[in-house]
C-alpha cells in the first residue's frame, strides 16, 4: 500500500459514491455488455449506474436513537461504551454508538450479530474486534441501513494491539441479511479477518485505505451487492498458502453470483492461490442459478485511487472512469508500439499467484496493468509452487487494459466463452496458448496474440489484430503454431519480421480455417483435405465477408487501417471473394 492520508480521502470519497446508492435503484448495466444464460432458472446480477435514480441517499445520518444491545440467549458486558460479547448467541444492535463492540467468546462459540439500523464509531480501535470465536455472522436486518466507521489516522508502524480493519476478526466471518451495511476504514483495510470470510444477499459498501475487503485464508462472494472501493491496496484480497487441518489449500477467492463493482489503486482482486469465478446454484432456491457480475477499476480508470498512487502518471485523461463510476474508457486502437503504459506497482484487474479458473459470469475489467494475470514459481506455505494457469471455459469476459489482457506465466487455455478484449498492449500472452472453443476477440497494440512456446488451435473462433504499422504480429510464437480446427482470424504488418502471423517454428494446418489478412512470416505445411487461397487487394476500415466456393461464409471488422492481401488455409474449400 503506498502511503496516503486517508483521513480526507474517505469521506469525501464516500460522499460521491453514495450518491449514487439508493433504496430504489435503477438496473442500468455499466460498464458490462454480454449476458450469461443457464439451462435452469437464472438470477443475472447487474451494476448500479452512477447515474441511477436515487430516493433515498445512504447517510448515518438516517440511523436515530440510542444505542442498544439485546439478547435471548447470550452474556455481554459494557464498560464506557465498549460492548463485549462472551457468549454464544444472537444478538441485535439498533441506534448509535460512539463506541466499539468486541466479541471474545469461546473457541466452539457461534455468535450472530444483527444490524437492525446501527451506526457504530471509534476511533481507538476496530469498531467491532473478534478476538475470540468460531464464527461470527453479521446480517443487515432487510430495508435498514447500518454503518460501520473507523475514525483512527491511518496505520503508520506496526501494532499487534489494534485490529487492522474497521471490521476486524480472528474467526471465520459471514455477512448476509437484506439490508445495507456501509463500512469505511481509516486505519488499514476496511473488513479483515484472517479466517474464512464469505458474503451473500446484503448490499455492502467498504471503503478503506488499503485492502477493501481481506480474508486471510479465503474469500466467497455467493450473492448480494458489493462495492468495494480501496484507495491504494487491492479491493478483495486473500492471502494464507498453507494448508488447512483438513488438507485443503488456503488462499482461494471464489465469486459464484452476486453484483460486484471494485475500485482499486492496486489489484482488483488478488488471490494467494486460486481465483475462480463461475455460475452457481442458489443456496437457498437449488432451482435459481446466479450468476456473477464483476466490473473492476483498478489505479487511474478508478475514480478513486489515492493522490499518492496517481502522482506518478500526468495524464489522468487516460483515466476515462474518472469522477464517474459508471465511466466507459474511450475506443480507439493506438498505432503499434513496443511499451506498455502501466502502474508502477501491481494494478491489475484478476490476479492469482497460481490459476485463474473462469466459468460462468460476466467480467468488465479496466486495468491500468494486465487484466487478467496468474503468476508461477511462487513457493507457498504449503510447499507447492505456482503454475501460473489462465483457463477460460464459460461466461463472458470484457478487459481495456494498458498492458496484456490475458496473461499467463504458465498455460493459458480457452474451452469456452467469449473473451472481448477491446485495448491491450498484447491481447493473450502465455507460455503455452490453446484454443479448443469459445468466442474470442482480442485488439492488441504489439501482438494480439503471443506465445513463448506454442500455439494450438484445436476448436473455438479466436480473432487477433493489430495495427499494420511498427514491429506489431497478429499471431506471435516463439516456438511452432498449430491449427487442427477451430476458426481463426488475423490481420497485421504485411512483411517478414513483423506479421499477421509470426512464428520462430514451424506452422502446421491440418484443420479448421485460417484467414490471414497481412503476411505469414514462415510459409505453413499444410495437410490433406487444406486447401490455400490468397486474394490481392486492399481490406481494413469496414466489415470483411470472406466468402468461400462452398457456400461458407466468415465475417468481421478490421481495424481501422488498410491491410494488404487475404489469404486462406481452409477445410471449407477455395475462397471466391474476400470484400
Amino acid at each position: 500500500m503506498k502511503n496516503v492520508t486517508s483521513k480526507f480521502l474517505i469521506p469525501l470519497a464516500w460522499a460521491a459514491l453514495l450518491a449514487s446508492c439508493s433504496i430504489n435503484t435503477s438496473t442500468s448495466v455499466s460498464p458490462s455488455s454480454g449476458t450469461a444464460s443457464s439451462a435452469s432458472t437464472s438470477k443475472t446480477s447487474t451494476s448500479t449506474s452512477s447515474t441511477s435514480s436515487s430516493s433515498v441517499s445512504f447517510s448515518s445520518d438516517t440511523v436515530q436513537g440510542d444505542f442498544s444491545i439485546t439478547t435471548e440467549d447470550g452474556a455481554y458486558s459494557e464498560d464506557s461504551g465498549v460492548y463485549t460479547i462472551t457468549a454464544a448467541g444472537s444478538y441485535e444492535l439498533a441506534g448509535k454508538l460512539a463506541g466499539q463492540i468486541v466479541v471474545n467468546a469461546g473457541d466452539e462459540d457461534a455468535v450472530e450479530l444483527t444490524l437492525n439500523g446501527a451506526s457504530i464509531t471509534y476511533g481507538e480501535n476496530s469498531p467491532i474486534y473478534v478476538v475470540n470465536a468460531d464464527e461470527v455472522k453479521i446480517k443487515a436486518k432487510k430495508e435498514t441501513v447500518n454503518f460501520v466507521t473507523d475514525t483512527r489516522e491511518e496505520q503508520t508502524e506496526d501494532d499487534d494491539t489494534q485490529g487492522g480493519g474497521a471490521i476486524y476478526a480472528d474467526a471465520d466471518l459471514k455477512f448476509g441479511g437484506q439490508g445495507t451495511l456501509t463500512v469505511t476504514g481509516g486505519y488499514n483495510n476496511g473488513i479483515h479477518t484472517t479466517k474464512d470470510l464469505k458474503i451473500q444477499k446484503l448490499t455492502l459498501n467498504v471503503a478503506a485505505p488499503n485492502n477493501a475487503i481481506k480474508g486471510n485464508d479465503s474469500v466467497n462472494v455467493e450473492t448480494g451487492n458489493v462495492t468495494a472501493v480501496s484507495y491504494a491496496g487491492d479491493a478483495i484480497k486473500s492471502s494464507s498458502t498453507d494448508l488447512s487441518s483438513s488438507s485443503k489449500q488456503r488462499g482461494d477467492v471464489n465469486i459464484y453470483g452476486g453484483t460486484l463493482n471494485l475500485y482499486a489503486g492496486c489489484d482488483g482482486i488478488d488471490a494467494a492461490y486460486n481465483l475462480n469465478i463461475y455460475n452457481a446454484a442458489d443456496e437457498d432456491d437449488p432451482s435459481v442459478t446466479n450468476v456473477p457480475t464483476i466490473n473492476i477499476w483498478t489505479n487511474k480508470y478508478s475514480s478513486y485511487s489515492s493522490s499518492s498512487v496517481l502522482a506518478a502518471y500526468s495524464n489522468l485523461e487516460y483515466a476515462p472512469g474518472g469522477g464517474n463510476p459508471g465511466g466507459n474508457p474511450g475506443g480507439g486502437m493506438p498505432g503499434g508500439s513496443q511499451t506498455a503504459d502501466k502502474a508502477e506497482d501491481s494494478a491489475k484487474g484478476l490476479k492469482a499467484a497460481n490459476g485463474i479458473y473462469i466459468s460462468g459470469g460476466v467480467t468488465s475489467i479496466y486495468a491500468y496493468d494486465d487484466g487478467v494475470h496468474a503468476n508461477s514459481g511462487d513457493t507457498f506455505e504449503s510447499g507447492a509452487k505456482g503454475i501460473g494457469a489462465i483457463a477460460v471455459s464459460g461466461g463472458t469476459l470484457n478487459v481495456t487494459c494498458s498492458d496484456d489482457g490475458l496473461h499467463a506465466d504458465g498455460t493459458l487455455a480457452i474451452s469456452g466463452g467469449t473473451i472481448n478484449v477491446l485495448e491491450s498492449h498484447e491481447g493473450l500472452e502465455g507460455n503455452v496458448i490453446t484454443v479448443s472453443g469459445g468466442e474470442s476477440t482480442i485488439y492488441g497494440q504489439d501482438d494480439a496474440v503471443n506465445a513463448s512456446t506454442s500455439i494450438k488451435v484445436t476448436g473455438g473462433y479466436l480473432f487477433a489484430c493489430v495495427p499494420p504499422n511498427g514491429d506489431t504480429d497478429g499471431i506471435d510464437s516463439n516456438g511452432s503454431y498449430e491449427q487442427t480446427g477451430g476458426t481463426v482470424i488475423t490481420c497485421g504488418p504485411n512483411s517478414q519480421n513483423a506479421a499477421a502471423v509470426d512464428t520462430d517454428g514451424t506452422v502446421k494446418i491440418s484443420g479448421g480455417t485460417l484467414v490471414v489478412f497481412g503476411m505469414l512470416a514462415r510459409n505453413p505445411t499444410t495437410y490433406s483435405g487444406v486447401t490455400t487461397s490468397s486474394l490481392s487487394g486492399t481490406y481494413g476500415s469496414k466489415a470483411y465477408t470472406v466468402t468461400f466456393e462452398s457456400g461458407s461464409v466468415q465475417t468481421g471488422k478490421l481495424l481501422s487501417y488498410n491491410y494488404s492481401s487475404c489469404r486462406c488455409y481452409s477445410v471449407l474449400g477455395k475462397v471466391s471473394s474476400c470484400a
